[in-house]
């Protein structure tokens, strides 16, 4: 296989079509067929076929598209850390954080970072659960923080811990529950919950031996759902370091109930057997430099 085939059909397979495909590479539709036919006759194997809205992939085909993808950012990656070891501070680095890292630890994580590697770029999303995991498999992230339980993660994924974190239930200060002190007395509460975390937000009640909540309001957005909470009756977990800074100038308070959450472990999720380039392995450094001001870093006591 050779690099200008697996880009040929990872464009026909994005854009689904030959056309397409050609006016995105700036070459000739016979081109694009060509070159797919080669790459067709090499893996011994049909990839696309025409259907009714145009070219389709195969079931090899949607198979060998997340391969095709990872290749190609695997071989940019090693063409990428040879020019680094040649003339170094030059790269780029795609990563996808949780809010909680976001907002505490990432100012200090990024002023470092850019100290280091002035000429580097950056790419911080907001991706977490699923989303990020499909980004970080087919090469799109180079790696993820975020909130793990053990042996919870596919086997094609290694975690290394970064930090605990204490998660507490939140709700504006006037809330009429905002004086509770029993997860019970919450139960029928309407709380908003990150619709790509629901089972994560589940399966904290029930470690405490605690029912689901049934009203729930799920939402993707980190801000929007701070705005709701400071805004309605509503309740949400939060990550303790968020209070102080960024939770309570919105009004938002800690309840202080007697029961706690078990601790969270925040971790920093790569592809298995996949080696960070330089830039990447940069960026992990100064994060975890950012949790010691926090005193965020143990967790390995856990």
């Amino acid at each position: 296989m050779k690099p200008q085939q697996l880009r040929t059909f990872v464009a026909v397979a994005e854009h689904r079509g030959i056309r397409a495909a050609a006016r995105a590479l700036s070459v000739s539709q016979p081109a694009v067929t060509r070159t797919i036919r080669e790459l067709e006759r090499d893996l011994d194997v049909p990839l696309v076929q025409r259907g009714v809205s145009g070219i389709e992939l195969t079931e090899a085909g949607s198979a060998f598209h997340a391969r095709a993808n990872l290749l190609l950012e695997e071989m940019r990656r090693a063409r990428e850390e040879l020019v680094f070891m040649k003339a170094g501070g030059h790269g780029r680095v795609a990563v996808a954080v949780t809010s909680t890292v976001g907002l505490t630890l990432f100012p200090a994580t990024i002023a470092a970072f850019m100290q280091r590697l002035p000429q580097a770029k950056i790419s911080i999303t907001e991706d977490s659960g699923t989303a990020a995991l499909q980004k970080l498999r087919n090469g799109a992230l180079d790696f993820v923080i975020a909130n793990t339980v053990p042996d919870s993660l596919p086997s094609e994924f290694d975690q290394q811990p970064l930090f605990l974190m204490q998660m507490m239930v939140g709700a504006r200060n006037d809330h009429p529950m905002a004086a509770a002190r029993s997860i019970q007395a919450l139960q029928d509460q309407l709380w908003i919950v990150p619709s790509i975390n629901r089972d994560f937000f589940s399966r904290l009640f029930v470690s405490r031996g605690q029912s689901v909540p049934p009203r729930l309001l799920e939402c993707s957005s980190f801000a929007i759902a701070v705005h709701l909470v400071a805004n309605m009756d509503l309740l949400g977990l939060f990550s303790a370091e968020l209070f102080h800074d960024i939770l309570a100038p919105r009004g938002v308070g800690a309840l202080q109930l007697r029961e706690t959450f078990p601790l969270i472990t925040v971790s920093i999720v790569t592809l298995r057997n996949s080696r960070l380039t330089p830039t990447a392995q940069c960026l992990v450094e100064c994060l975890q430099a950012a949790t010691l001001p926090k005193g965020m870093y143990p967790a390995d006591a856990a």
